[in-house]
C-alpha cells in the first residue's frame, strides 16, 4: 500500500558523495594556492639575488676596469691600485670567510671592507694574459708583469634562501688602464 506521504530530502549515499566530492576539490585547491605560492616565492628570491649580484658584479668589475697596478693577485682576492679624483687609492677586494660576504676595502686593509653582496659561498678570480691572439690564453701569474695582464674572469655563487642551488654570477674584466709596452 502506498501511504499518500511524499518524502524529501537527501539520503546518506548522496550527503557522502557530496562530501567527497567538495573535498576533492578543495584538496586541489589548495595545492594549486601552495603551487603558486612557491613560485611566487622562487622568483621573488630570484630577482631580489639577481639585484644584488648585479650591483656586486657591476662595481668589482668598475673597479678592476680602471685599476692601474696589482699588489696581491690570489684565487679569492686582489689587492690594486686605482687613480682617484684624490690621486691613486690602493683597493681590496676579497672573500670574507667569517660571514661569506665579498668585501672591498676602501684602503687597502682586507679587515675593515664595505659589503658588496653577502650569503656568498663560493669566490674565485682567474687571472689571463694573451695568447695567440686571444686575450684569455694562457694563465697569468703575479711572477708577471702586469702590463701582460689582459683578462680577469671572476665569478661567485649566492646561497638561495631555500638552500636547494646556489645561483652563480660570471663576469669578465679587460683592465684598461694598466700601460701596455
Amino acid at each position: 500500500m502506498k501511504s499518500g506521504r511524499r518524502h524529501t530530502g537527501f539520503t546518506l549515499i548522496e550527503m557522502v558523495c557530496v562530501l567527497l566530492i567538495a573535498g576533492i576539490i578543495t584538496t586541489m585547491s589548495g595545492m594549486a594556492i601552495v603551487t603558486a605560492m612557491h613560485g611566487y616565492l622562487f622568483a621573488r628570491d630570484n630577482a631580489s639575488i639577481g639585484q644584488r649580484a648585479q650591483l656586486a658584479l657591476a662595481r668589482i668589475n668598475r673597479e678592476l676596469t680602471e685599476m692601474t697596478t696589482i699588489t696581491t693577485a690570489e684565487s679569492g682576492r686582489i689587492t690594486y691600485q686605482r687613480i682617484d679624483g684624490t690621486g691613486a687609492v690602493t683597493r681590496t677586494i676579497y672573500k670574507d670567510d667569517t660571514d661569506d660576504t665579498i668585501r672591498i676595502a676602501l684602503d687597502g686593509n682586507a679587515q675593515n671592507g664595505n659589503v658588496l653582496i653577502d650569503h656568498v659561498r663560493t669566490f674565485a678570480m682567474n687571472y689571463y694574459k694573451e695568447s695567440s691572439g686571444l686575450p684569455w690564453g694562457n694563465e697569468w701569474t703575479s711572477t708577471d708583469s702586469v702590463a701582460e695582464l689582459t683578462v680577469i674572469d671572476f665569478s661567485f655563487a649566492v646561497k638561495r634562501t631555500d638552500e636547494e642551488r646556489d645561483m652563480t654570477f660570471q663576469a669578465m674584466v679587460y683592465p684598461r688602464n694598466i700601460r701596455r709596452f
